[in-house]
């Protein structure tokens, strides 16, 4: 359920996700892909620095190229809700085109309780 409503926003932000098929989605993080004109390291670095959110940095062939949301553990919704809200804040400080709000109303809507996801 949060790892859906991460995959959410990112749709809602309108970036790909890393994984392109759906059977190879992580139930415990996801890794999204910024423009190729923005480093992701930067997306990570404002993150931390403005708003004390850790988010993950790309790996080896994907580095500076997708930003990692993890979405394993004692979580719960608000706490999914919150750091998708200072996501966005970060992608907006780093140059990326989003509408504030956008990513985190969509998650709210996968994680409503007793509402339908659809």
């Amino acid at each position: 359920r949060y790892a859906g409503a991460v995959r959410a926003a990112a749709q809602a932000w309108k970036l790909d996700l890393c994984a392109k098929d759906a059977s190879t989605y992580s139930d415990t993080v996801s890794a999204i892909c910024v423009p190729s004109d923005i480093d992701s390291g930067q997306i990570v670095k404002n993150a931390y620095q403005n708003y004390n959110l850790s988010l993950g940095g790309g790996l080896t062939e994907v580095a500076g190229k997708v930003f990692r949301i993890g979405h394993l553990g004692d979580l719960n919704e608000l706490m999914i809700l919150s750091a998708l809200a200072g996501t966005e804040m970060a992608l907006c400080d780093s140059g990326v085109d989003i509408e504030l709000g956008c990513g985190v109303g969509a998650a709210a809507a996968v994680l409503r309780v007793g509402q339908s996801s659809s």
